[in-house]
C-alpha cells in the first residue's frame, strides 16, 4: 500500500544526547581524541574584564569555530555560522546543544582583533609539541619553501592610499601572473610531513634570501638539530649555504649556472680557479686575478687580472674581447663553489628528490582542502592567524592518522593473539594422554562382578 509522511513535525521528543548522532569515526571525533585545548582560556585571560560586563562567548569555542572553518574550507565567517546552525557534528564539536543559540559571526571577527595572534602562535606550537611526543617529527632533514597566497583585495588597490588591506604587495604566482599576495614559508620535517615552522610575509619578498633565520627560530623553538636543509633552486646561495655551514648543516639547493659577463663563446667563472685563504682567482693560462673592488650594498667583489698579463696571453681570444678579463662574484664564492660540487654527487640527488613530496604536498594539502589558496581576512596579522591555524590543522592530521593506526595495530595483535591462544588449546589437547581424559568412574567387568 502507498503511503505519504507526514513531514510536519510537530512532536514533542526526548533527545538522546548530542554525541550518540555522530558516528566515532567522524574526522571531528578523530580530532577531539588528539586536541587539547587547556591553555586557551589562561592565553586570553588578559584580554578579558574578569569582574565587570556581560558574560562573553566561551573563548575555546571561538578556537574551535576557527579550527573548524580550516579543516572544513569554509572560506566566510557567515557561511561557517550557518553551517553550525544546521549541522550535528560542528555542535557536538562546539559543545552547544540544539537548543542553544549559536555566537553571532561579529563575534569571531571581533575576537580576531581582541586575540591577536599569540593564542594561534600557541595552538600551532603545542601541534608541534604533540607531533614530537608521538614520535613522528625526527628532525634530521628539514625542507624549506614558500608559496603564494591570494591577497582579498582588488589588483588595481595594492599598496594605495585607503587600501583596505595596507600589508598586500604584488607578487608573482605559479601560472606566471602578477597579483597581490602574500607568501607563507614554511618547514617541514621529513619523516612524517609535519610541519614544525613557517612565517607570512608580503608577496614582493624574495624568499631565498634568508634560510637560516626560520631554521634558526625552529632549532631554539622546536629543539630540533637538522643536518640537512632541503629547498628549491631560489635558496641556492653562496650565503646560505656558508651560513648554514657555519652550523654545521648540509644545504641541498640546486645551485644555478656559472655565469659570465663577457660574452658567449669565452671562459666561465667555472673556468677559473679560487683560492679561498689568498682570495684570488687563477685563469687558465695561470695569470692571478686579485679583488680591485666591492660593492657596498649587494657585497659582490670585482676581480681583475694585470693587462700586461692579458695582452701577451696566448689563450684571450677565448676569455675576453677587452684588454683585460675581470671576473665578478657574491662575497660567498667559495661556498657557492663547495655547494656546486656537492649537487653532482649522487647523496645530494636522493636527498634532493624527496623535496617535493615533503614540502609541496604540504602546500597541495592546505591549499586543495584547508583555504590556503587565498585570503579570509586582510591584513599581515591576520593572515598570518590563518596560516598558523591551518598548519596547525595539518598537524592535527598526522597524530590522527598515527592514532588510527596504533588502534588497528592493537585491534591485529588482539586477534593474532586470540588466534594463538586457541592454536595452543587445540596442540594441548591434542597431546593430553589417554588416561587423563578418561571417566573418573569406569565401568565395572564382569569378572569384577
Amino acid at each position: 500500500m502507498q503511503t505519504k509522511r507526514d513531514n510536519r513535525q510537530q512532536r514533542m521528543v526526548l533527545l538522546p544526547p548530542l554525541e550518540e548522532y555522530v558516528p566515532s569515526d567522524h574526522r571531528l571525533k578523530r580530532l577531539q581524541r588528539v586536541l587539547d585545548l587547556s591553555f586557551v582560556h589562561e592565553a586570553v585571560r588578559e584580554r578579558y574584564c574578569q569582574n565587570n560586563g556581560r558574560g562573553s562567548v566561551d573563548p575555546e569555542v571561538i578556537i574551535r569555530l576557527f579550527l573548524l572553518q580550516a579543516i572544513e574550507n569554509i572560506h566566510e565567517v557567515r557561511e561557517l555560522m550557518r553551517q553550525v546552525q544546521v549541522n550535528l557534528a560542528y555542535r557536538w564539536f562546539i559543545g552547544y546543544e540544539l537548543d542553544e543559540k549559536v555566537p553571532d559571526h561579529s563575534t569571531l571577527s571581533k575576537a580576531l582583533d581582541r586575540f591577536g595572534d599569540e593564542v594561534f602562535d600557541k595552538l600551532f606550537a603545542r601541534s608541534i609539541a604533540q607531533c614530537c611526543q608521538s614520535g613522528l617529527i625526527e628532525g634530521r632533514v628539514l625542507h624549506v619553501d614558500a608559496t603564494t597566497i591570494r591577497a582579498d583585495i582588488d589588483k588595481d588597490k595594492v599598496n594605495q592610499t585607503g587600501s583596505s588591506d595596507k600589508d598586500a604587495r604584488y607578487g608573482r604566482f605559479p601560472d606566471g601572473t602578477i597579483r597581490p599576495g602574500y607568501k607563507q614559508q614554511t618547514v617541514v620535517d621529513d619523516a612524517h610531513r609535519v610541519v614544525v615552522g613557517l612565517e607570512v610575509f608580503a608577496a614582493n619578498r624574495a624568499e631565498g634570501v634568508d634560510v637560516v633565520g626560520i631554521v634558526d627560530v625552529v632549532r631554539e623553538e622546536v629543539g630540533l638539530c637538522p643536518e640537512v636543509v632541503c629547498a628549491d633552486g631560489a635558496y641556492a646561495s653562496g650565503g646560505n649555504r656558508a651560513d648554514l655551514e657555519a652550523r654545521e648543516i648540509r644545504l641541498v639547493s640546486p645551485p644555478p649556472q656559472a655565469k659570465t659577463y663577457t660574452g658567449d663563446g669565452y671562459y666561465t667563472v667555472e673556468d677559473f680557479g679560487y683560492d679561498e685563504i689568498k682570495d684570488q682567482f687563477v685563469c687558465p693560462a695561470g695569470a692571478c686575478l686579485r679583488c680591485v673592488s666591492t660593492e657596498k650594498q649587494r657585497g659582490r667583489k670585482l676581480y681583475q687580472a694585470e693587462r700586461s698579463v692579458c695582452r701577451q696571453c696566448p689563450r684571450r681570444s677565448k676569455c675576453t674581447p677587452g684588454k683585460y678579463r675581470t671576473v665578478k662574484v657574491t662575497a660567498h664564492h667559495a661556498a657557492l663553489i663547495r655547494l656546486r660540487a656537492d649537487s653532482k654527487t649522487d647523496d645530494f640527488q636522493q636527498l634532493y628528490r624527496t623535496r617535493a613530496p615533503g614540502i609541496e604536498g604540504v602546500f597541495a594539502e592546505a591549499k586543495q582542502w584547508h583555504g590556503l589558496r587565498r585570503a579570509w581576512r586582510r591584513g599581515l596579522s591576520k593572515m598570518r592567524i590563518q596560516c598558523l591555524l591551518i598548519a596547525a590543522v595539518i598537524n592535527f592530521k598526522r597524530l590522527i592518522t598515527l592514532l588510527t593506526l596504533n588502534a588497528a595495530s592493537l585491534r591485529v595483535d588482539y586477534v593474532l593473539i586470540q588466534l594463538l591462544r586457541t592454536l595452543l588449546t587445540a596442540i594441548a589437547w591434542l597431546f593430553t594422554p589417554i588416561a587423563f581424559i578418561q571417566p573418573k568412574h569406569p565401568q565395572k567387568t564382569l569378572a569384577s562382578a
